[in-house]
């Protein structure tokens, strides 16, 4: 059987369980990454084969690399268990370690700097600037929450969706859907854009009344400007999660448990990998004058 027939059954029979996003990233991979494959048997392919096609992957990075192993894999496995191939060639390819990126989180003097430029400007940016920075929400969360999902008397925010150029979907994991608390500093801007009506059950909304499909926007027409004359070196909206993430750990306003579930994560494994680790790092910033003892 040709390889482009299992990749072909590889797609059909597991498309309809991805997410869009997930979907259309497996689609680039096959039609971009596997032509070293294609017009070939599959059960002519060995592990030798699979180990040069790794070696030419010089144009991306590790982590994206695991990515086209795990969709090969995939594509194996449609012939392994059709009982076409013996084995699995890709299950003895060793992907190459994948280091965590380390995050630039922005200064509480940074925050308050940026905060304070966007005031006076549309209020849509300003909102999702001010609610992204006092919760740590990721971006598609912010853009999909529904103003029934806020809860002014209690002070809740349900996270329960996420938003995307391929639309509205579930959270990206179980454990991303989560009550988190509006703090004191955040309500004003909760509430303000919770009281605008514009006959749509978002918090957020476009000129047209109608959710924004990404931060393309906001990204043009306020993060980018906003960054610039301040003098601050460019970071993605996602760096606002971090942001929040790195202060409430370093001012200890909360334990690495109680901010995992703050942030959606099932474990606090992320939270010590990427934060407790970006804190430790910062041996500058340690009180030297301290009395350890009195």
């Amino acid at each position: 059987m040709l390889f482009d027939k299992c990749l072909d059954l590889y797609l059909r029979l597991n498309s309809h369980t991805w997410k869009p996003s997930y979907l259309d990233k497996v689609l680039g991979i096959c039609r971009l990454r596997f032509d070293y494959f294609k017009g070939k048997n599959i059960e002519d392919l060995r592990v030798s084969d699979v180990k040069i096609w790794y070696l030419t992957l010089k144009d991306v990075t590790p982590k994206s690399k695991k990515g086209y192993l795990t969709v090969l894999k995939g594509i194996f496995d449609v012939a392994y268990y059709d009982d076409i191939i013996q084995k699995n060639p890709v299950l003895h390819v060793k992907p190459e370690k994948y280091t965590t990126p380390k995050i630039n989180p922005f200064t509480a003097d940074e925050v308050k700097a940026l905060l304070e430029y966007v005031k006076g400007t549309n209020f849509n940016y300003v909102y999702l600037m001010a609610i992204g920075f006092y919760t740590g929400m990721r971006t598609g969360e912010i853009l999909a929450l529904k103003k029934s999902e806020v809860d002014l008397e209690k002070r809740i925010i349900k996270i329960r969706s996420t938003r995307s150029r391929f639309g509205e979907g579930m959270t990206k994991t179980h454990g991303s859907q989560r009550d988190i608390p509006i703090i004191d500093l955040l309500y004003p801007y909760v509430e303000r854009m919770h009281g605008l009506y514009n006959g749509c059950p978002y918090m957020l909304t476009n000129q047209y009344g109608q959710p924004y499909r990404d931060t393309y926007v906001f990204i043009c027409q306020s993060w980018k400007p906003a960054l610039k004359a301040l003098g601050l070196d460019y970071r993605r909206p996602y760096t606002m999660r971090h942001t929040y993430a790195t202060n409430m750990l370093y001012r200890n306003l909360v334990t690495p448990v109680q901010l995992a579930q703050l942030l959606g994560h099932t474990s606090t494994e992320m939270v010590f990998n990427v934060y407790v680790n970006y804190l430790q790092r910062q041996n500058e910033k340690f009180n030297r004058s301290m009395s350890v003892y009195n």
